[in-house]
């Protein structure tokens, strides 16, 4: 299952990264529709492969609606959230700011309201993956959302649309930030494009080095949060990160965690003393 889940998430990153610049652009709305319809795809595949190979165990069942089904059902969630915003948002500059900071508020109330639950998921704590995770309890909880009228409710814990939900919501709030950005520097939506310098290493070694600047404190004093890096990441070398939070807490359960920070450092201290021997 896992090796199949992380070639599925391959492919979804792929063609994510292939609509980054749109995002950005007038072709938003019609970028998100193309997303929400494949991934609604990928969707249904990663629940037939899990249908057809049931879980052995109480342990691939927890990972299966801890992580992978969250993880697309979220990138689903916040494409079709972005489209309903983006679908509404006002033509003209001036009122488009206030617009997507009212949905910054929105979002960040649904963060707040989830928030026990929320810190438990990245913190990487285990102890209540089988009361969250499992399908086998029977009642019934308030903070679970409105699964049970979800045709897939069967296939569902409740907690893991929830967690796709945090994730959209996350994604969400890093894709304002560049709205608002944009609308109060008074251009039109779709900047003058210059040259374009692209990201070209893979997405984890692009979030060690996000992390590593925030870890250091080294941009504005230490205030910059890590959403708001990984914005400025993503709109300078053109790539989508994803949810960078989630990356993170995989990362750390790693070997290595920071091995793109250490393959840095060797090629550096290389470079200078190569530079020394000329």
């Amino acid at each position: 299952m896992e090796e199949y889940f992380n070639g599925l998430l391959r492919e979804v990153e792929q063609r994510m990264a292939t609509t980054a610049a749109d995002m950005d652009g007038k072709e938003v709305i019609g970028a998100c529709r193309e997303m929400v319809s494949y991934l609604r795809g990928k969707n249904r595949e990663l629940k037939e492969y899990a249908l057809s190979h049931p879980f052995a165990e109480d342990a691939k069942e927890i990972l299966y609606f801890k992580y992978y089904k969250p993880a697309l059902t979220g990138r689903l969630l916040y494409y079709y959230r972005v489209y309903q915003i983006e679908s509404g948002c006002p033509g003209y500059l001036h009122a488009a700011e206030p617009y997507y900071r009212k949905a910054v508020e929105r979002a960040e109330r649904m963060m707040e309201r989830y928030l026990p639950f929320y810190q438990y998921y990245h913190s990487g704590a285990t102890y209540r993956d089988s009361y969250y995770f499992l399908r086998t309890k029977g009642e019934l909880s308030p903070e679970s959302g409105s699964f049970v009228l979800d045709e897939d409710g069967e296939f569902s814990t409740g907690y893991d649309v929830l967690a796709a939900r945090l994730i959209s919501v996350e994604m969400l709030l890093v894709h304002l930030s560049r709205r608002i950005e944009r609308a109060a520097q008074g251009t039109d939506m779709e900047a003058v494009r210059e040259k374009e310098h692209r990201w070209t290493d893979t997405k984890i070694a692009a979030i060690q080095l996000v992390y590593g600047i925030y870890a250091t404190g080294s941009v504005d004093e230490g205030n910059a949060e890590i959403g708001e890096l990984a914005a400025l990441f993503e709109k300078f070398f053109h790539v989508e990160l994803g949810n960078v939070y989630h990356a993170f807490g995989r990362l750390r359960g790693q070997q290595n965690p920071t091995a793109f920070l250490d393959e840095m450092k060797e090629k550096l201290l290389k470079k200078m003393r190569d530079m020394d021997s000329k």
